[in-house]
């Protein structure tokens, strides 16, 4: 990691960290993703740098900043099994996301009053505009990826129950958003696109039978 990043990081409270078998590990997300290949394309347009942090066992860390347009910083979790393979890809996708949504906002506008504040599921506490679509628009993508990775593959039982039990957590959450306050302060651009994310998300459906 470059040195010049370190304090901006540590100011933020993350911490880099080492990893043993990184590039294998990354590979073995190149594959669940290769599942999503439209998804897969945006991440490899969006990322071309990703740095591991610390995190405590059984967590997951994740950062991006705008001003690094193509650099992610992620926790690699502890175990090693599938399910390690799905939470370190879903933090890949899930900063990818953000870096993307960025680029796209700065090709059309999404949002009109930019100066709004709405509840956040995800910060629990009011956010500015912009966050909460951002956190709408990754966590569409994170639901999109782990449907579509249980279509494309077979998955162990305790893979499947992981999949099943984040997909609930995502569909509580972004229940939790206020629609029509968030449409209110988006541009025409910014209300066709949330509506197209709300469309295509299976919010109402019931999670997976295991």
């Amino acid at each position: 990691m470059p040195s010049n990043l370190l304090p901006i990081l540590r100011s933020e409270g993350l911490r880099p960290a080492a990893v043993n078998g990184g590039a294998a590990r990354l590979e073995a997300v190149d594959n669940l993703l290769r599942q999503v290949p439209d998804l897969a394309r945006i991440v490899s347009r969006a990322v071309r740098s990703i740095h591991p942090l610390a995190a405590e066992p059984g967590y997951d860390v994740s950062h991006s900043q705008p001003i690094w347009r193509a650099r992610i910083f992620v926790s690699f979790p502890e175990r090693q099994d599938e399910i390690g393979e799905l939470r370190l890809a879903e933090s890949v996708v899930h900063e990818a996301m953000h870096l993307h949504l960025t680029n796209e906002e700065s090709r059309f506008a999404f949002v009109a009053r930019s100066t709004d504040t709405l509840y956040s599921p995800w910060m629990g506490t009011l956010r500015p505009v912009q966050g909460v679509l951002h956190g709408l628009f990754v966590f569409y993508c994170i639901s999109t990826f782990l449907r579509r990775v249980t279509e494309n593959r077979l998955v162990a039982d305790d893979a499947w129950r992981y999949i099943s039990g984040r997909l609930a957590d995502i569909r509580e959450e972004i229940l939790e958003i206020d629609w029509a306050a968030l449409e209110s302060a988006l541009t025409a651009h910014g209300v066709a696109q949330m509506r197209l994310w709300n469309r295509t998300m299976p919010l109402h459906q019931g999670t997976p039978e295991i």
